[in-house]
């Protein structure tokens, strides 16, 4: 037996936010780079001719989409249809009632979970039996212990799999809050977790564990994505990643000191094929010239201009250790730092946002990653104000 665990495709994300400054035909590469995944998921289940496609949440980015998404889903899932291997479908957070509105019909081999906990039953070609366990969200915030719903694995069955959009937490958490125990609890031969874009193994053996995204959807998401090809050795479901990264999102530190130059020669002597948007955080000790050239964007704009077409650098940083000769008043550092940390440990920012922001802006702002952005901005303002 064989089956796809995929998550978070987030089909018909936006990219809101891509610098004005990108070349047109990167810009139109990274806003199609979701479905070139999608793409790449589906021709890798019909190449590997698994018996079942388990995708775990989030397909797409919001509840409603466009005709040109919603046509090229039911093209790809068209093409598993033909080769007779169904796809089993959850929504989560981004995508909870997406089929509630004005969508295209689904294809035949396509089963979308319901906002309950439900088990769908097939006996694969192989002749095991599979019992498939998984629900949809009811609303963007999912607080109720879903996993309570879910029944004991079937003893008549060979495998029973949970697919299960959501994050280890608490009761109350927003995310279909589980415990590891809570899953095991359930006997189940593998878990098909989405919501975490990081692919990672919470548990071994019964697998619990995130495919992570098929694509990265911003400068934070660095690395490969892809999905999992899952097969049964021995009773055992053991998951082998496979990538679909058409943009690769990396970042890059730079611990000694350099120029432009130094950079440019360093990013274009890099092995690339996918496409790469690059990250580049500045920490050695930095000249004032450099660091002038940093802060005005200088420096950037002539590294951009000397990369192949494939290269882009989305965000160029120094830390605050780089600069050289700043004026140093340890004092003023001292009540500098001690009021960020109040401000960005204490002060809610969504309570400034406009009550029409989307609630996935108010999540950024209150995430680790929306606070270091902050962090990092401030810190760059009072470089430039002492300079």
């Amino acid at each position: 037996m064989k089956f796809i665990h995929a998550a978070d495709s987030h089909l018909g994300n936006p990219f809101r936010g891509l610098d004005r400054d990108i070349p047109t035909s990167l810009k139109q590469f990274v806003q199609t780079s979701t479905l070139q995944a999608f793409e790449k998921m589906i021709t890798g289940a019909l190449t590997a001719e698994v018996d079942f496609v388990l995708i775990a949440g989030d397909l797409y980015s919001a509840t409603e989409n466009s005709p040109k998404v919603q046509v090229f889903v039911h093209q790809q899932f068209e093409r598993l249809q033909a080769a007779n291997i169904p796809v089993f479908l959850s929504f989560g957070n981004h995508d909870f009632e997406a089929d509630q509105h004005a969508h295209l019909p689904w294809p035949e081999n396509v089963h979308v979970f319901s906002q309950n906990v439900t088990t769908q039953e097939l006996t694969v070609p192989s002749g095991e039996r599979v019992a498939i366990t998984g629900f949809s969200y009811q609303t963007p915030r999912q607080v109720q212990a879903v996993i309570a719903d879910f029944p004991t694995r079937h003893v008549a069955v060979d495998y029973q799999i949970g697919l299960y959009h959501g994050a280890v937490g608490k009761d109350g958490d927003p995310y279909a809050p589980f415990t590891i125990q809570g899953l095991l609890a359930k006997h189940y031969d593998y878990w098909a977790l989405g919501h975490i874009h990081v692919r990672q193994t919470l548990h071994e053996q019964p697998f619990i564990g995130y495919s992570g995204n098929l694509q990265g959807l911003n400068r934070k998401e660095t690395g490969d994505k892809g999905y999992y090809l899952v097969t049964a050795d021995q009773g055992r479901l053991q998951p082998v990643f496979q990538s679909t990264t058409a943009i690769l999102w990396e970042e890059v530190v730079i611990a000694d000191p350099v120029t432009e130059v130094d950079l440019i020669a360093r990013l274009t002597a890099l092995p690339v094929q996918t496409p790469v948007f690059y990250t580049i955080k500045l920490t050695g000790q930095l000249t004032k010239e450099v660091q002038a050239r940093c802060l005005n964007g200088v420096m950037l704009a002539q590294i951009r201009a000397a990369l192949p077409a494939n290269q882009w650098v989305v965000k160029l940083t120094m830390a605050p250790s780089a600069a050289e000769g700043l004026p140093a008043d340890q004092v003023d550092q001292k009540f500098w730092q001690a009021a960020l940390d109040h401000v960005l440990t204490n002060v809610d920012m969504t309570a400034y946002l406009s009550t029409q922001v989307p609630h996935f802006i108010r999540d950024y702002y209150l995430s680790a990653e929306g606070k270091q952005a902050l962090r990092e901005k401030m810190q760059q303002r009072l470089l430039a104000r002492k300079e």
